[in-house]
């Protein structure tokens, strides 16, 4: 009979560590652990011939990551899923492992500023790894002509960041399928909710769950769906890079999507109203909409809330808009439950130069609206408000 620890230490880290509850909890626990206890060293021995898939260590799999994981994938109709520490991490681990050296990656210059920002220190760091660029209009028929020899990839954001432009997803993915391409979509702003790019030809799809997936603005984290055979070739590059998602982010972003329907169906009712009343104001140069869009209103079953408008005037009109604007708060990210707006030129997109942001479509007055959940009476006179007053 083993001796019950009298030591005030050994008590102090074993007392209650066992405990079991005779029900099954609503929510998912958060499994907050580093390495798991194992009974055996046979059980340690047969844990370590799958460790992608066995809770040995959390950076490998857990419990709390994988319910989010499982989430996504039925969402996306996808076969399975990964879950990395933020959308960036999610990016950087799926270029690098469906590109090895000498391949090439055709983007659509029409992307987050970050994912540009890393495609560049990728071609800096690893000139072997090339990278063309094209713009989503001339995408499908550069495609459809023939694309550079060792090309081996196609990555696109759809609707893009900042000026919501949207891929005709299924026409991308039939020139890619022929020619062996991976094609992979940034689904972010438009969420599984309003558009499944799985179902529409893509090879992968993937998200800042940082946004709209947990949509409360307190996690950074993001998901990698596709088939099955696809994304195990996640595990090596997340167990070797690092970048999983922690287990108390997971479960934050596992309870947010819980209510993505509901708030999807609130943020497209309240962009599109707003998008109206702004292609309607003299303060107003340009709207940006997907639900104004052709191929957005085909691919999506709603358009979606981010709105982007350029106000007359440029960036001294812009930054008035911005600091009268009171129910919008000044946020330099997007998808949560509030309301915000945001200048792609100082925020997202001021790595690049005056000219390469105007050649990109980057107006100085151009501001992006991440439109929440509130009373949509509410954000029309706030916004009319502040358009007023410039």
């Amino acid at each position: 009979m083993s001796r019950r620890p009298s030591g005030h230490s050994t008590r102090a880290v074993h007392a209650g560590e066992r405990q079991e509850t005779p029900r099954q909890g609503v929510a998912v626990p958060i499994h907050q652990t580093a390495p798991y206890r194992f009974d055996s060293a046979a059980e340690l021995a047969g844990a370590m011939e799958a460790p992608g898939q066995e809770a040995i260590y959390s950076r490998n799999a857990n419990p709390s990551v994988r319910a989010v994981e499982e989430k996504i994938a039925a969402l996306e109709g996808a076969e399975d899923a990964r879950a990395f520490a933020s959308g960036m991490a999610a990016i950087a681990a799926t270029l690098s492992t469906v590109l090895a050296s000498g391949d090439g990656l055709l983007c659509s210059t029409d992307v987050y500023g970050g994912t540009s920002a890393w495609l560049d220190w990728l071609t800096r760091r690893h000139p072997e790894v090339p990278v063309e660029r094209s713009s989503l209009a001339d995408l499908p028929a550069r495609l459809e002509g023939g694309v550079p020899e060792g090309i081996r990839a196609v990555f696109v954001e759809t609707p893009a960041n900042p000026l919501l432009g949207c891929c005709d997803l299924e026409r991308v993915a039939a020139a890619c399928r022929p020619r062996g391409l991976t094609l992979v979509v940034d689904n972010t702003f438009a969420t599984p909710i309003l558009q499944r790019p799985l179902e529409l030809g893509a090879s992968v799809v993937l998200h800042s769950a940082t946004k709209f997936l947990a949509g409360h603005s307190d996690v950074t984290a993001g998901l990698v769906a596709g088939d099955a055979e696809t994304v195990a070739r996640f595990d090596e590059t997340r167990r070797l890079g690092g970048g999983v998602l922690d287990p108390h982010a997971a479960f934050l972003v596992g309870r947010g999507m819980k209510t993505l329907a509901l708030r999807m169906e609130r943020h497209s009712a309240n962009a599109a109203r707003l998008a109206e009343l702004l292609a309607g104001h003299p303060a107003v140069e340009r709207v940006h909409y997907p639900g104004r869009d052709p191929i957005g209103s085909r691919q999506m079953s709603a358009g979606g809330g981010m709105v982007s408008f350029v106000v007359r005037g440029g960036w001294p009109a812009a930054s008035r808009v911005m600091d009268r604007l009171e129910v919008f708060a000044i946020i330099p990210s997007l998808g949560g439950v509030e309301s915000g707006v945001s200048s792609p030129a100082i925020t997202s997109h001021r790595h690049l130069t005056a000219q390469e942001r105007a050649a990109a479509g980057i107006d100085e007055g151009l501001l992006r609206l991440s439109v929440g959940i509130e009373d949509g009476d509410d954000l029309a006179a706030d916004l009319e408000r502040a358009l007023d007053g410039v």
